[in-house]
């Protein structure tokens, strides 16, 4: 692919494509793989959770996707060699790797003066270390592409002040900008590197968040839309920027957060 085409009419679509998602057993990971499926591109699908494991709140929920050619992998962003092996594993299944879609997370919460090291570094090493780790590897299969792409899942806590998620609002506001620097240092490649920040979205990791409704009444009513983002309004987000009807869009962050950030 040269020029930002696909050569297909449809510039949204992204058939003959092979993507590699992180995160994926599940909540936005998951929803992101079906959508990209149902574009025709042919997706690996990557989690620390085992796709032979059981299924159920620690392991896949989401049915592979319809049609063929779809993978599924484990790995652990933790170490560089699991993702390493991860983009060996795409490469051998797939024989090329197009699209990336950083999107493996986790969240501590609790006030920053009671934090201890071990939450923050591991919140830092899971969604920033370890989207570099995975970006890294993946470089000299997207640089192969001619004309790849790269989605990196940030947050509106990345771009907002939030009390009791500072490691989780430093490593997106991270991770956004990371897409702006790799963005610059790989245009020459023929990389482009975005990011999607959402508002909350109703999945396991703010489960217990949403519990909560005094929470739930201001979140909303810093929402102008007034309600939360679905996995489908995240996926569609990803997509998009993805496929070859954004091919002169890189370094930006795409907010899907019915308008959180306009305040």
């Amino acid at each position: 692919m040269t020029g930002g085409s696909t050569g297909a009419a449809d510039p949204y679509r992204l058939d003959g494509r092979v993507a590699l998602v992180t995160g994926a057993a599940r909540g936005i990971g998951a929803a992101v793989v079906a959508r990209l499926a149902a574009l025709g591109c042919r997706v690996a699908a990557a989690d620390l959770a085992d796709p032979a494991g059981p299924a159920g709140p620690s392991g896949w929920e989401a049915e592979p996707p319809p049609g063929e050619g779809h993978t599924r992998h484990r790995v652990d962003i933790r170490s560089a060699d699991s993702c390493a092996e991860l983009v060996a594993e795409v490469l051998a299944a797939h024989g090329r790797l197009d699209h990336l879609v950083n999107n493996a997370g986790v969240v501590r919460r609790g006030p920053a003066a009671a934090m201890t090291d071990e939450d923050f570094a591991e919140v830092v090493d899971v969604n920033l270390t370890g989207t570099f780790r995975v970006t890294r590897a993946a470089h000299p299969a997207l640089r192969a592409s001619g004309g790849a792409s790269v989605v990196n899942l940030g947050s509106t806590n990345g771009h907002i002040a939030v009390p009791d998620t500072l490691g989780y609002c430093l490593s997106k506001a991270a991770v956004m900008h990371m897409a702006r620097v790799l963005a610059l240092e790989w245009a020459p490649d023929g990389i482009r590197v975005n990011a999607v920040a959402p508002t909350i979205v109703r999945t396991a990791m703010t489960e217990d968040v949403r519990a909560d409704a005094a929470y739930v009444r201001d979140k909303l009513a810093s929402i102008p839309l007034g309600r939360m983002a679905g996995t489908a309004d995240v996926a569609n987000a990803v997509a998009y920027l993805l496929s070859p009807a954004a091919a002169m869009t890189t370094g930006h962050t795409l907010f899907v957060d019915g308008g959180a950030v306009i305040h």
